[in-house]
């Protein structure tokens, strides 16, 4: 905040917005932990798989490789988290082998791990369009994010950062995902899903068919 002389030579005030704005999600980190908590996990809409799917302009599967917090180069007063993938598959849009993008980080615990990305994760983002700042953030925030696990039983896992609550269901009732189209063994384990880690097989091939069934 600055004063500065008016032509009435009233002095009065100029604020920076993204001042303001680091300040105002400072102090709600602060003064409200349950709404914070909440934006690091669902704060935004329900998105089932459906959802993700359309509203996703990048769907990618790759290995984290570089993880770094640091201001935003235009606006050093907000956080951002710099993530840099090895993409091993692209399901929607366009992705060089080494995929990099800038994400806005607003509540304190994601500046502090990094957002919860470790070298060598392998991740499934849903990946909104960027901002006019150059931002990009998972669709529905953590529901757009998926950890890529290796099951017990040898099998390979993902699930979100909602635990998978709603994404195969409302999608089928909806009419968006027919598990008919889909091959026996990913049929069987989408019909069945309710919550926690799904096969990666069955939910990339669901996310496939949503991705080639969308209005173009």
């Amino acid at each position: 905040m600055r004063v500065i002389d008016s032509p009435t030579h009233y002095p009065r005030l100029s604020i920076d917005f993204t001042v303001v704005l680091s300040i105002l999600l400072f102090a709600l980190s602060l003064s409200v932990p349950s709404a914070v908590q909440a934006q690091r996990g669902s704060i935004t809409l329900p998105r089932n798989l459906a959802d993700l799917s359309s509203n996703a302009n990048q769907i990618l599967q790759g290995r984290v490789i570089s993880a770094t917090v640091q201001p935003d180069p235009r606006y050093n007063h907000l956080q951002t988290l710099v993530l840099t993938l090895a993409v091993d598959d692209v399901i929607k849009g366009q992705a060089p082998a080494t995929f990099t993008f800038r994400q806005f980080l607003w509540d304190l615990r994601d500046i502090s791990d990094r957002a919860g990305y470790h070298i060598g994760d392998e991740v499934l983002l849903f990946l909104n369009r960027p901002t006019t700042l150059g931002l990009v953030s998972p669709v529905g925030l953590q529901q757009g994010r998926f950890r890529v696990i290796n099951g017990s039983d040898g099998q390979t896992y993902a699930i979100n950062g909602n635990g998978n609550s709603g994404l195969i269901d409302s999608a089928i009732a909806s009419g968006a995902l027919n598990p008919s189209k889909l091959s026996a063994k990913s049929r069987v384990s989408v019909q069945s899903f309710k919550q926690g880690p799904i096969a990666l097989s069955a939910l990339k091939e669901a996310v496939h068919l949503l991705v080639q069934g969308a209005p173009r």
